[in-house]
């Protein structure tokens, strides 16, 4: 095996009327916790981290929390996680991806060593503290990943230049 892989745990409340009467609505913490927040629709993956726990009420857009967050945010937004999702994802007709519950719960995240992990928790908390920008960010989770796939030169290039 040439990685191990990180089952993706996607939790949905769905709250009806009746359910306002209830003593306890005790699952809106959940809102409020750091999470993944992404949109159904888009051209390509744009996965946002919450850390401030805030409660977006729109119809497409979808929530992720648990373990492994943080590296998930890196998995997620990683190139080679748009091109695992080429292959099981759906578009809209006219080419943009839907990156729907079910289908990015198919994707196969690579579990990264301790070693990378401690490594990613430095520039995952860079970003955090606002101490590197979102594109060298994205640029190092792309490597990161790259690394923890333990992708060839060849097969990084090909990811890289694959046509959208």
């Amino acid at each position: 095996m040439l990685f191990e892989a990180i089952p993706l745990m996607i939790s949905t409340t769905v709250t009806y009327m009746e359910d306002e009467t209830q003593d306890s609505i005790s699952y809106m913490e959940d809102f409020m916790r750091p999470k993944i927040i992404w949109g159904e629709i888009s051209d390509k993956s744009k996965f946002a981290f919450d850390f401030r726990g805030e409660y977006i009420p729109e119809a497409t857009t979808f929530y992720m929390r648990g373990e492994n967050i943080e590296y998930l945010l890196c998995a997620l937004n990683s190139s080679i996680s748009e091109w695992l999702f080429s292959k099981v994802g759906t578009t809209t007709g006219v080419g943009t991806v839907r990156w729907k519950k079910y289908t990015v719960e198919q994707l196969l995240v690579g579990k990264p060593t301790t070693w990378e992990m401690n490594n990613y928790m430095i520039y995952f908390n860079k970003l955090k503290n606002q101490n590197i920008t979102i594109e060298e960010f994205e640029k190092y989770c792309d490597d990161f990943m790259f690394q923890v796939y333990k992708l060839n030169e060849d097969e990084i290039d090909y990811i890289r230049n694959r046509e959208a």
